[in-house]
This record gives structure tokens, sequence and C-alpha cells, in this order.
């Protein structure tokens, strides 16, 4: 299916990162580029080691490339990311992105609502009593009703991944990056993640990236790419849930 260029929200042009290991250099990601789009849920597989973390962090403006360009559009306006100022890049990600990692990266003293309440109360303005409302709803959501006022060190290993991924979806963010956000999770638990991603994308026109080893998101998601030793293999490929909701 052929998708509108004016959908394309984030571009990576012509990627390269390179690694040293002592005298040896090589490209983890070798001039890949890459078309993302609004309203898609997009799935990066590859083996261990194929660079999939590597394109992640740089297109989200965590890791700088050695070459190549990485374009987002903000507002009807393509801004280059790896031109800004660390200031400016670390104020467009407040502002448009949501990021889930494998490592959950979550406060140890904050309790579960309070991890979402944060982003929304400090990130986004929003007033305590809507912020608190908007935190249970997520975490009801994410089977983590009653759970609310655990701390990290109270939580089992997939709770706290579930924590982490509604801190990335609470404040609805036009792009979201997930390193393995399934991982920590059993099959039943990992459908629910998914289908919050895909709510995110078509009810609010976000644009998703996961990386993932799971070949049961495929059914789950719009496209997938496949990269191997640091190159794209192939073209974006639908996958079945591709529907394209407003955009046909």
């Amino acid at each position: 299916m052929s998708v509108p260029d004016e959908d394309v929200t984030l571009r990576g042009i012509s990627l390269i990162r390179a690694f040293t290991d002592g005298a040896k250099s090589r490209n983890v990601i070798d001039d890949v580029s890459i078309d993302l789009h609004r309203g898609q849920v997009a799935l990066l597989m590859g083996p261990s080691g194929s660079g999939k973390s590597t394109l992640l962090a740089i297109m989200s403006g965590l890791l700088k490339p050695d070459a190549g360009q990485v374009m987002a559009r903000e507002n009807g306006r393509w801004l280059d990311i790896w031109k800004m100022s660390p200031r400016e890049r670390e104020q467009f990600r407040l502002r448009n992105c949501g990021f889930i990692f494998q490592g959950y990266n979550l406060f140890p003293a904050l309790t579960a609502r309070q991890q979402l309440e944060i982003i929304l109360r400090w990130g986004d303005g929003v007033p305590g009593k809507e912020a608190r409302k908007r935190a249970d709803e997520m975490l009801g959501l994410l089977g983590l009703a009653g759970k609310e006022h655990k701390k990290p060190a109270q939580l089992s290993g997939g709770e706290k991944q579930r924590v982490a991924i509604g801190r990335a979806l609470i404040k609805r963010p036009r792009f979201c990056f997930a390193d393995e956000p399934t991982s920590a999770l059993d099959w039943s638990s990992g459908q629910v993640v998914i289908d919050l991603l895909q709510k995110a994308s078509h009810e609010y026109d976000s644009t998703i990236i996961v990386v993932s080893h799971d070949h049961r998101l495929l059914e789950h998601v719009d496209v997938s790419y496949q990269l191997e030793d640091g190159r794209m293999m192939e073209n974006a490929i639908p996958c079945p849930t591709d529907t394209w909701r407003g955009h046909q």
C-alpha cells in the first residue's frame, strides 16, 4: 500500500555509525535509510548484534551518527535532530518523545502512580487531580490497578516493565521508541502492550518504532523492517494490521 509523503514524520538518511574494538573499526549501522510514518507501529527486527538498538538510539536523538541525517517533522516543519544543540535536542525529546527501555529506568523512590504523574505534572503542566486520574487510568489498562502505591522494589520485573511502558505513553507522544518492550512479559501481557502501542499510533497519530526479537509481534504491527550486519535487508513489509485508519 502506498503511503502519502505527508505522513512521513521521521526520516533517517544514509546513516552510518562505527564502533571501534581495539585497532579494528566496523560499521554497526552501514548506510541505512528509513522513513517512519504517523499513525503506524513499525517493527525493527534482526539477529543479535545487527544494529537494531543502535539505530533506535540514533533515530531518537540519543546517539549521534558518524554520518547521515535524522529529520523529524514537528508542526509541519522538518528539523535536523543532529544539527540541534544538546539543549535544543533535549527540549525536542521532552516535547515529542516517549521511551521504553529494557532496563525500566524507574525512579526508586516513586510509586507506580508517581512515575506517571511526574511526566504529566512537570513535563506537560497537567494539574495534579487530572494527572492522577490519567495515571490511574493508564495503570488500569496495563493491568496494574491496585499497584498504584507500590515502588519499583515491590514490583516484579514484568510489572516494572508495564509501568515503564505507561510512563512512555501517558503524555501521548508524537514519537515513541521502544527497545524490546515485551521481553520481560508473558504473551498475554505482551499483547496488552502492543494493543496500547497500536492505540497510541492510530488514535493519537503517533509514530512508534519497536525493536524486538519476538516474531509473534509481526501480526500486531503495521510494518516491519529487517536489519542484518548493520544494513537494511528489505524495504518496509506491510503487516496484517496495516489498515491505515484515516489514511486510505
